[in-house]
């Protein structure tokens, strides 16, 4: 009879480099992802578990489901960085020791407006804008309210 063998892999960084930051933040569990290991687990099935898969020859429609929930879980990631960092009605404050993240947006956002439009002088030009349902959906996912 065979023992399970295990694999296992230690990684230190120091708090001044990126790495160790990015380390120090996930000891944190932000958004209740779990604890460190889970994190990372999950971190490299979504980036490489179809590669993986394949190497072991498996093919045909595991391989697909796989590779389609591989991709799902990368896009998700890229529209919730895209949502929280890039766009510029939304204003989000990231504390990455032992904080949550915290989204300032309501339902309601105010942002600047170009030169190109009309100022009214009531609004200070600002405009009223409504929160896009994907980045409700993305708040309430994560529970940044």
């Amino acid at each position: 009879m065979e023992r399970n063998k295990q694999v296992f892999f230690s990684i230190k960084r120091t708090l001044d480099t990126v790495e160790g930051q990015v380390i120090n933040y996930l000891l944190s569990r932000p958004f209740g992802l779990g604890t460190l290991p889970e994190i990372v687990m999950l971190t490299l099935k979504e980036h490489w578990l179809p590669f993986t898969l394949s190497a072991d020859s498996v093919d045909g429609e595991e391989l697909r489901q796989k590779a389609i929930w591989s991709i799902k879980q990368l896009e998700a990631q890229a529209a919730l960085i895209r949502e929280v960092f890039l766009s510029s009605h939304v204003k989000t404050a990231v504390v990455v020791n032992n904080a949550e993240v915290s989204n300032s947006a309501d339902d309601e956002i105010r942002v600047s407006t170009s030169d190109e439009q009309t100022l009214d002088e009531d609004t200070l030009g600002l405009m009223d804008l409504k929160m896009p349902e994907e980045m409700k959906q993305i708040n309430n996912l994560f529970g940044a309210e």
